[in-house]
């Protein structure tokens, strides 16, 4: 991670992961999906997780999933400051509806309203002037914001 503000820290943006935060700066989920056994990968990475193949096409993801883990932090990551007004932090992995497990922060939930199982949806927040995050909700079936 590069350190462009010393709030927080912000990704380190390669040639591998731009379209990734490009997309989410453009409000768009998008996963690599592998051209010969259609695995959708997340991380991003040069291969695919499933064949080993390397034919990886940037693909428009389902913006839900449900919540397969999670884990609540009370203090603040790394030393970063900039994470202090937004504890607690509700950080999940996230079974997409397409198949990729993804590691990414919940919010729109108290910690004690989390559970496995939660259907959540994906919105976005812009990070840099270049990027955006993905971060997701409980969806309006699962008792959230909008219920």
């Amino acid at each position: 991670m590069s350190n462009l503000s010393a709030d927080k820290p912000l990704p380190v943006i390669t040639d591998q992961t731009r379209p990734f935060w490009t997309a989410a700066k453009n409000r768009k989920l998008v996963l690599q999906r592998c051209q010969r056994c259609a695995t959708f990968n997340f991380h991003p990475k040069p291969w695919c997780i499933e064949c080993g193949s390397r034919e990886l096409v940037w693909t428009d993801a389902k913006p839900f999933g449900t919540v397969y883990s999670y884990t609540v932090s009370y203090s603040v990551a790394m030393n970063y400051q900039g994470w202090a007004a937004d504890l607690p932090v509700v950080m999940c992995l996230i079974d997409l509806d397409d198949g990729a497990r993804m590691y990414a922060q919940v919010t729109g939930c108290r910690p004690e309203d989390m559970r496995i199982g939660m259907r959540v949806e994906v919105y976005f927040e812009d990070i840099s002037d270049e990027a955006g995050i993905p971060k997701f909700r409980p969806t309006r079936s699962s008792g959230g914001p909008g219920r």
